[in-house]
């Protein structure tokens, strides 16, 4: 027996997570459901986006042309991200978008680079990474699709003003119907899932499925089984949002700074550096942070943690609705992205499917876990000694992350877990660079004579760092996008 189809969507909340689950749906939903969003106010877009480059790929599912995009939302690219002050006084390291070195004889290139490194001076683990190369030197071009070269390696996100790119989502979401509104009330049937919702206007809307993009979860939260889980090893609980005055030659990466308080984010768009300050209210006070950024800042509180469901009764979280991490892995929208994504893959017919929900929640419990493990991870990797340091530290790291670690730190293993954002030559680029160097290398490496593997060390060094220089300058190649 056929089941109903579905034909009625609500997306009550708005802001980047209510506008891209919008758009996505608009493309799937029957021609004769209807779609509609209400905008609260409280989902009103803040500062900026650092995104991953998966990013795109969604982009160009909704026919959004990356081109314009940036020109209307201030964006410039990202090749990676760099990390300063996390462990030794004077130590950065940049994450890139690339992956580093290459295989030789079947072994992952960083067991070369460990033995390299074991006999003297191999340099910096990021220096076989093009994308982080290019990204210290200000430098950007496109991929090559050429495999040969080794612009090929390469990948790239996006900084992009936020506001300005909830912007671009609207102009393009076609048939949704959307208002401004604010939420009075939230009826549940019988059952247990959500009869209406009830606006301040007294307008009642009722779906077949409505959609929580609003920061508190205040549709979610009002169904059964949703409570929410906090995440203990992330100290900072407030952001503080300010606009800086841009500079010369910004580079082509999201830069995060440890400081006393916290850490410092600085998104590099044009016309100006938007920078977050991320920070625990019960050590720093909101105009200690403020003074801070040196002048007035927008106040973001922040609950680290997620849904115990997701997905509950006729009700789907996204976005701040669904869970909230530190913006500390560069992965801005990934959550969103990949929670719109699952949700058309296993969209419900009207009458709901609570085997489509079981999954849907598995998922997305398990993918925001392993993108915790890699926050928590930098918080227990730094050596300061500032109060939220050592708050975050006295934490035990989730049994996955433990694990994960231990076999890096033995041997240089990378464990991967299913619905992992981060693949495995990201976890490489953060354990090396926080300063987790495995005690051996795989024995397999060995199979090369020294001098011949520290030639062609060498050797791919000169080929990344000459590919780089040849780059225009990031200011020169952001004029394409003009």
């Amino acid at each position: 027996m056929s089941r109903p189809s579905l034909n009625s969507v609500a997306v009550l909340g708005g802001g980047g997570a209510g506008w891209m689950t919008a758009c996505a749906l608009a493309r799937v939903l029957p021609g004769d459901g209807t779609l509609r969003l209400v905008e609260t106010a409280a989902s009103a877009p803040r500062g900026a986006l650092s995104t991953l480059p998966a990013l795109r790929t969604f982009h160009g599912l909704l026919g959004l042309d990356e081109a314009a995009l940036m020109r209307s939302a201030r964006g410039t690219f990202k090749l990676g991200a760099r990390y300063s002050g996390w462990t030794d006084p004077g130590h950065d390291h940049v994450e890139g978008f690339s992956d580093a070195g290459a295989g030789f004889d079947g072994v992952a290139f960083h067991h070369h680079w460990l033995r390299a490194r074991e006999r003297g001076d191999a340099g910096r683990y990021e220096d076989y990474s093009l994308a982080a190369v290019a990204g210290r030197l200000g430098r950007f071009a496109p991929p090559s699709e050429d495999p040969r070269s080794v612009l090929s390696t390469l990948s790239y996100g996006l900084h992009l003003d936020a506001a300005a790119y909830v912007a671009a989502l609207r102009a393009t979401a076609g048939r949704v119907e959307a208002r401004a509104g604010e939420i009075a009330d939230v009826v549940l049937a019988e059952d247990g899932r959500i009869a209406a919702v009830v606006l301040a206007d007294g307008e009642r809307i009722v779906a077949d499925l409505f959609i929580d993009a609003t920061p508190d979860g205040r549709l979610i939260g009002a169904t059964q089984d949703a409570g929410w889980v906090d995440e203990p090893a992330l100290p900072c609980d407030r952001l503080a949002l300010r606009e800086v005055t841009p500079r010369a030659a910004p580079p082509p990466l999201s830069e995060f700074e440890a400081i006393a308080e916290g850490w410092l984010r600085r998104v590099p768009l044009r016309g100006g550096d938007a920078v977050a300050l991320a920070y625990a209210g019960g050590l720093t006070s909101d105009d200690e942070a403020r003074d801070i950024l040196g002048g007035e800042a927008t106040i973001v509180p922040l609950r680290n943690g997620r849904r115990r469901q997701v997905w509950s009764g006729n009700c789907v979280a996204v976005g701040p609705a669904a869970s909230q991490l530190e913006p500390l892995n560069g992965d801005d929208a990934q959550a969103i992205q990949s929670g719109v994504g699952r949700l058309i893959a296993l969209l419900p017919a009207a009458d709901g499917s609570p085997l489509a929900a079981m999954e849907y929640n598995r998922l997305m419990a398990e993918e925001q876990d392993r993108a915790r493990d890699l926050a928590v991870f930098r918080y227990a990797a730094a050596t300061r000694t500032d109060p939220p340091w050592i708050q975050a530290r006295r934490a035990a790291p989730s049994p996955a992350l433990a694990y994960k670690q231990a076999q890096f730190e033995s041997r240089g293993r990378v464990v991967l877990y299913d619905e992992e954002t981060f693949v495995e030559g990201a976890w490489v680029g953060a354990f090396l660079g926080h300063g987790i160097t495995p005690r051996r290398h795989d024995r397999l490496a060995d199979r090369i004579p020294p001098a011949q593997a520290d030639a062609a060390l060498a050797r791919l060094r000169g080929m990344i760092r000459q590919a780089a220089q040849a780059m225009p300058p990031h200011a020169d190649a952001l004029k394409d996008r003009a």
